[in-house]
C-alpha cells in the first residue's frame, strides 16, 4: 500500500512526456520567423517535424524549455536525398544569436546530429540547411544559416527528444509531497 503512491507518481510523470508533430509552415528563413514548436517541461516529450528546403533556403524553428534539459536532434531525408546541415542558437536577438552548436553529417549518410547535454532553460533555435550555407566555423562567429551558398533541394524529417530535469528545488518540494501523503495515511 505504501508503495502505491510511489508508482502512481511514476505513472503520472511518464504520462506527462509528450510527442508531437509540426509541419512547416510560411516563411520561416530568418530567426525572426522562425516557426515556434512550443514549450517543453518536465519529463520531456519528443516532436518530429516535417519539412521541405529549397534552394537557397533554410527553415528556422524556435522552442522554449522550461528547465534544464538534454536534447537530442536527428535529420533524416525523404524522397531525393539531401546533403543537410543543422544549427542550434541561443540568445537571439532580431536575426543574430549565439551558434552553440553545428553539425554536418555525424548521423546516417549525409544527414546531421546533434546531442546537447545541460542546457539552461529558455528559448532556443534549430536552423536547418542544405550543405554549403554555413560551416563548423559559425559556433565561433555566430555566422547564422540564410540559406545563400547551397543548391539543395529537398523534403526532410527533423527528430527532436527532450528529457528535463526538474531543478532540485522542485523535486524536493514533490518528494516532501510524497511524504506527507503516506504520513497522512498513518494517522
Amino acid at each position: 500500500m505504501k508503495y502505491a503512491f510511489i508508482y502512481s507518481t511514476i505513472a503520472v510523470l511518464a504520462g506527462s512526456a509528450h510527442a508531437g508533430f509540426f509541419s512547416e509552415f510560411g516563411d520561416n528563413d530568418t530567426l525572426s520567423m522562425a516557426n515556434d514548436v512550443g514549450m517543453f517541461d518536465a519529463p520531456g516529450g519528443s516532436i518530429l517535424i516535417e519539412g521541405t528546403l529549397g534552394t537557397s533556403d533554410v527553415d528556422w524553428f524556435s522552442f522554449t524549455l522550461s528547465d534544464a534539459a538534454s536534447l537530442s536532434f536527428f535529420g533524416a531525408f525523404g524522397a531525393g536525398g539531401g546533403d543537410g546541415v543543422m544549427q542550434i542558437v541561443t540568445d537571439a536577438v532580431g536575426d543574430s544569436g549565439d551558434v552553440i552548436a553545428f553539425d554536418d553529417d555525424s548521423g546516417e549518410g549525409l544527414m546531421p546530429a546533434i546531442v546537447l547535454e545541460d542546457l539552461s532553460a529558455g528559448t532556443y533555435f534549430i536552423g536547418f540547411s542544405g550543405f554549403g550555407d554555413v560551416d563548423s566555423t559559425s559556433v565561433d562567429t555566430d555566422e547564422i544559416a540564410d540559406g545563400i551558398g547551397h543548391d539543395e533541394s529537398f523534403s526532410y524529417k527533423l527528430s527532436v527528444a527532450f528529457s528535463i530535469v526538474p531543478a532540485p528545488g522542485s523535486m524536493a518540494l514533490f518528494g516532501a509531497g510524497g511524504l506527507m501523503m503516506i504520513r497522512r495515511r498513518r494517522a
